[in-house]
C-alpha cells in the first residue's frame, strides 16, 4: 500500500485577532491552527498560501511536517476555510497526530485498470471517492486503488470488499463505489461484485 508523502513546511507564531489575520493574509500567509494529540497546547501559526495552495491541489493524502522554532509536528491537512468572493484560503486547522494514537482520516479512492464492462458500451458510475478510516499515523494510506478490470456491465463493487489488517474502514460497507451502468436505452440486473456466493441484486433500468 502506498504511503502518503511527507511534505516539510517551516512557519512561524501568529498574534491573534481580525486586524492581525487581515495583516498576514496581505503578506500571502494563512492563519492557521495546530492542534491535536502531538501538540500539548493549541498553536496559533501563519502558513504561506501558495504552500498551502500546492497542497490542496494534491489528491493523495499527505503528512505535513510543521517545523516552529525547532520542533516538528507530524500533522494532516484537517478543515480549510475559503473566503465566499475570492475563494482565497483564510483560515486552516492542521491536526497534530501521535504516534501511538490512532486518526480518524478520509482517503481518496482511485479506480485502477480497465473495465471490459465499458469497452462493451457501460458506463461508468462513481458515487464514492473517498473512505473514512480509523488507524495509526504510520498506517495510512495515501490511497485506496480499487481494480475494476473484473467489472462487467451490471457489476458493482462495495466498500465491503475493501479489507486490511492495519486499519478500521468506518465507511459502511453497503456503500457502492463503483458501478457500471448498461448503455443508454437498456436495462440489466445490477449484480455485486465479491469473493463469496452472498450476491446481492437488483434490478436497475438505465436512463432512456
Amino acid at each position: 500500500m502506498k504511503k502518503p508523502a511527507i511534505v516539510e513546511i517551516e512557519v512561524s507564531h501568529r498574534t491573534v485577532g481580525t486586524t492581525s489575520s487581515k495583516k498576514l493574509r496581505d503578506e500571502l500567509l494563512v492563519p492557521a491552527i495546530i492542534y491535536g494529540p502531538g501538540v500539548e497546547e493549541n498553536m496559533t501559526v501563519a502558513l504561506p498560501e501558495i504552500e498551502l495552495e500546492k497542497r490542496l491541489s494534491v489528491v493523495e493524502k499527505e503528512f505535513l511536517h510543521i517545523k516552529v522554532d525547532g520542533k516538528v509536528f507530524n500533522c494532516i491537512i484537517q478543515d480549510v476555510e475559503f473566503h465566499p468572493v475570492t475563494d482565497r484560503p483564510i483560515h486552516v486547522d492542521l491536526y497534530a497526530t501521535n504516534p501511538d494514537k490512532p486518526v480518524i482520516i478520509t482517503v481518496p479512492i482511485r479506480l485502477d485498470g480497465k473495465s471490459p464492462g465499458v469497452a462493451e458500451g457501460g458506463r461508468l458510475y462513481q458515487p464514492l471517492r473517498e473512505l473514512q478510516i480509523k488507524c495509526l499515523p504510520e498506517n495510512v494510506p495515501a490511497e485506496f486503488a480499487v481494480n475494476i478490470s473484473k467489472l462487467q456491465i451490471g457489476n458493482s463493487l462495495k466498500v465491503r470488499r475493501i479489507k486490511s489488517k492495519d486499519l478500521e474502514i468506518l465507511t459502511s460497507g453497503q456503500r457502492t463505489i463503483v458501478v457500471i451502468r448498461p448503455p443508454k436505452g437498456a436495462s440489466v440486473a445490477i449484480t455485486e461484485l465479491e469473493d463469496d456466493e452472498d450476491e446481492e441484486t437488483e434490478e436497475v433500468a438505465a436512463e432512456a
